[in-house]
């Protein structure tokens, strides 16, 4: 058992046994190896990550869960290159991107991951088809642009108001442009940090309902982060984090369906 001082407010794990617990198949898509994150906060050195052990296959729905300041955003940020441990190995497809130079950062960004966020982030003056054609611009393949992004509205629900302006979509709409923008580049892997934080139940239901359908029909990996337990359900795994550490993970065999969940 790896103990803390007692006068902290941690809460004690073992750590050991949740690593051999948490260690899948050898060809895991991504793998986590005792990854530290550390940095200055003024005076105060803030320990985001602790040692993280964690791996997930190929074509898994993963929630990471936990309050804000447990460390599951920064988890999101190094598997999306978005930034880099401070100690520890972030490996994804077999490569170590905690290694990665800048330029080699963007490369990987640009070609293997998706991106949504809490705030959707869409560029006001281009309809939601623009946003799309944008993210597909920034690939080497700009061919029949509107095309492609007509098909990516398709797969989220929304051709049909593909020529509309951001101020003339609601929440839910918006947040599915931001996912088929997220598309654009067919990512092997589609990070998602609180996507339903600014939506209610009924918009993020369907937002949800999404995500799982991208999942299950084009075996993309979902890794969306959040603080509502009631999404953890539908996940095909959940790992829940506290203070850097990861406090436990759960197997669901039946994930419920996103109708299903109540908040």
């Amino acid at each position: 058992m790896w103990k803390i001082p007692s006068e902290t407010n941690f809460i004690v794990f073992d750590q050991e046994r949740i690593r051999q617990s948490f260690i899948m198949s050898e060809n895991s898509l991504i793998r986590l190896e005792q990854v530290t994150k550390e940095y200055a906060l003024g005076e105060t050195m803030v320990h985001a990550l602790r040692g993280l052990d964690l791996r997930l296959d190929a074509g898994e729905f993963v929630v990471l869960l936990g309050p804000s300041g447990c460390g599951k955003t920064t988890t999101l940020n190094l598997i999306g290159g978005l930034d880099q441990p401070t100690r520890g190995h972030v490996i994804v497809g077999g490569e170590d991107i905690a290694q990665y130079k800048a330029d080699q950062l963007t490369d990987y960004r640009r070609r293997k991951i998706g991106f949504v966020f809490q705030f959707f982030n869409l560029i006001p003056t281009l309809s939601a088809a623009e946003n799309v054609e944008f993210a597909l611009a920034l690939n080497d393949d700009a061919r029949d642009l509107r095309q492609r992004a007509f098909a990516l509205l398709e797969r989220v629900g929304l051709r049909e108001r593909a020529n509309h302006f951001p101020a003339q979509l609601s929440g839910g709409e918006q947040q599915r442009v931001a996912i088929a923008r997220a598309l654009a580049n067919d990512p092997a892997v589609l990070l998602c940090d609180e996507p339903t934080g600014n939506l209610d139940a009924d918009t993020g239901h369907h937002v949800l309902r999404v995500m799982r359908e991208l999942n299950r029909a084009q075996g993309t990996t979902v890794i969306l982060v959040t603080h509502n337990a009631a999404i953890a359900p539908m996940a095909d795994r959940v790992v829940r984090l506290h203070d850097g550490m990861i406090q436990n993970i759960e197997t669901n065999r039946a994930p419920q369906a996103v109708e299903q969940l109540v908040w």
